[in-house]
């Protein structure tokens, strides 16, 4: 079974709220005023980051990312830096690292303390098509660009529902809440429901009332299965969490290898397990941070025999799974047994 998705990436509510006071309601010196291009380059970096905010330093190249996005290199550059200046942008280290952290990211993330899960909406990765946001640089503008992102919140909740998939907005109500002149909000209307790569089009205006739509390029096919992306995504924070917190350095590249290797060699394997039996839950998910955190822990001690990191992570993963799953023959049983059943071959580590 396959469902129709938002090809997009993540953007927290209280980010966008965040994003809207400042730019609305906070007083401070020119140096620190929200501009297009510091908006576009958040959004820009809020594609790269990881699940709590961070981009390895030495990752990021802008102008690579303005030639791959046909970005204003000139533009990004100095909204880049006045992120900073605004606080948007931090530099942290951790173990030896330099990181970029998106601290408005961060503070919404789930903790061991916090464990509610904020909500938040996908921003269609199709902004980033055909130099579209150029057209907010070009204008200067901020406000435009965050009511397009206020809009793109409402459609993205709208496509989550089976009924229908379009929202209705009236004119004048977009016109107050954009608080431009009308001679502004007339090219705002243009870009964003008119232009040549809109993501938003307009089904029908009747009496000053839109309704709106994501165009199709917005949306991809996903085979759904909600409970497994759960479950990975589970393995992929803890063993991010665990390398940050550890001595080995990666880049982006190593850590999507090792994200790929953790896939093939536990998660997929080990959720045939829950498939099967839904209380094993809990111990699948203790023995699999056992295996991460022990896997980690091989890599820093072996850091300076290490040639291809991806294919010793594979590796190591692989030792440690048969070395703990010697103590765990049920779950063990229950994993070979879902293979066989599926007339598939066992692998080597839980024979």
């Amino acid at each position: 079974m396959s469902e129709r998705v938002v090809d997009g990436m993540q953007f927290f509510d209280e980010e966008l709220k965040y994003l809207k006071r400042y730019e609305h309601e906070y007083v401070y010196g020119a140096e620190k005023k929200l501009t297009a291009s510091s908006l576009v380059t958040y959004i820009l970096l809020r594609s790269l980051c990881d699940e709590v905010g961070l981009i390895l330093e030495q990752d990021l190249n802008l102008k690579e990312e303005c030639e791959k996005h046909n970005l204003p290199y000139s533009s990004i550059h100095n909204g880049y830096h006045r992120l900073f200046d605004i606080g948007l942008l931090h530099i942290d280290r951790i173990n030896g690292r330099t990181y970029i952290q998106l601290p408005v990211v961060a503070a919404y993330v789930p903790t061991a303390v916090n464990t509610r899960i904020p909500g938040y909406f996908l921003v269609p990765k199709a902004i980033f098509k055909s130099g579209f946001l150029r057209g907010f640089i070009k204008g200067r503008d901020v406000r435009g660009l965050l009511g397009l992102l206020d809009l793109i919140n409402g459609l993205y909740r709208e496509s989550k529902r089976k009924s229908k998939q379009w929202l209705k907005r009236k004119k004048i109500t977009l016109f107050n809440k954009l608080k431009q002149s009308k001679h502004v909000f007339n090219k705002w209307l243009k870009r964003v429901f008119y232009g040549k790569n809109s993501l938003i089009q307009v089904k029908q205006e009747i009496e000053g009332l839109f309704e709106l739509a994501f165009v199709e390029n917005v949306y991809r096919e996903r085979k759904h299965d909600a409970k497994f992306d759960q479950f990975q995504a589970s393995a992929h924070n803890t063993l991010s969490s665990l390398l940050r917190s550890s001595s080995v350095r990666y880049t982006s590249d190593e850590l999507q290898d090792m994200q790929y290797a953790c896939k093939q060699e536990i998660i997929t394997p080990m959720y045939y397990a829950v498939e099967a039996n839904e209380n094993a839950m809990s111990t699948v998910k203790a023995v699999m941070a056992d295996i991460l955190s022990a896997s980690v822990r091989e890599l820093e001690r072996q850091t300076c025999n290490i040639q291809v990191l991806g294919a010793y992570f594979r590796k190591t993963l692989r030792l440690q799974t048969k070395r703990i799953f010697q103590e765990e023959q049920p779950l063990r049983y229950l994993i070979a047994s879902s293979y066989k059943d599926a007339n598939w071959d066992v692998p080597e580590q839980f024979q």
